[in-house]
């Protein structure tokens, strides 16, 4: 699994780094969002947000933990509803736990069940950057919960200080 992960970072790095295809939606506040056609699904683009953060790297690592959520996310998304932890794995190299975050109705689209494994880099990468993701997982003891659409959402995250 640790492979897999590591595969999809370095491909998420070199997509966010060295492609020059990325379409700029939207720049707001300091903030970028910009979209890239996947190569295999035109139906399911990467997506990136880029933002100078005015605080140290560990200070927005610490608000983006997933036991932070609790009161981090709401400040982010307005239609978060909660998260749930339901397991906790380690590696010699990253920290995953397994989630279920769940979302509220949002305009026509109803609530939304996601199940995935959040993972954390132990160390940065040489550069400094520090690097954490989520991968939609199917997991037969969390079956959707009643009243909820099972939605995905994978993300490979970079945190780089700037010097």
């Amino acid at each position: 699994m640790y492979e897999a992960y590591r595969e999809i970072r370095a491909n998420y790095y070199n997509k966010t780094r060295f492609s020059t295809s990325w379409k700029v939606l939207n720049v707001k506040d300091g903030v970028e969002v910009a979209i890239l056609e996947h190569e295999e699904d035109l139906n399911c683009p990467y997506v990136r947000m880029q933002a100078v953060l005015p605080v140290p790297v560990e200070e927005c690592w610490d608000f983006l933990r997933v036991d932070n959520w609790h009161w981090s996310m709401p400040k982010m998304d307005p239609f978060y509803e909660g998260v749930s932890v339901h397991g906790n794995f380690s590696h010699p190299a990253v920290g995953v736990l397994l989630c279920r975050k769940r979302v509220k109705r949002i305009f026509t689209f109803g609530k939304r069940d996601l199940v995935f494994l959040s993972v954390t880099e132990n160390e940065p990468l040489a550069d400094g950057t520090w690097v954490s993701g989520t991968v939609s997982v199917h997991v037969s003891e969390l079956p959707r919960q009643p009243g909820y659409t099972r939605a995905f959402q994978d993300s490979v995250a970079f945190y780089k200080p700037i010097v």
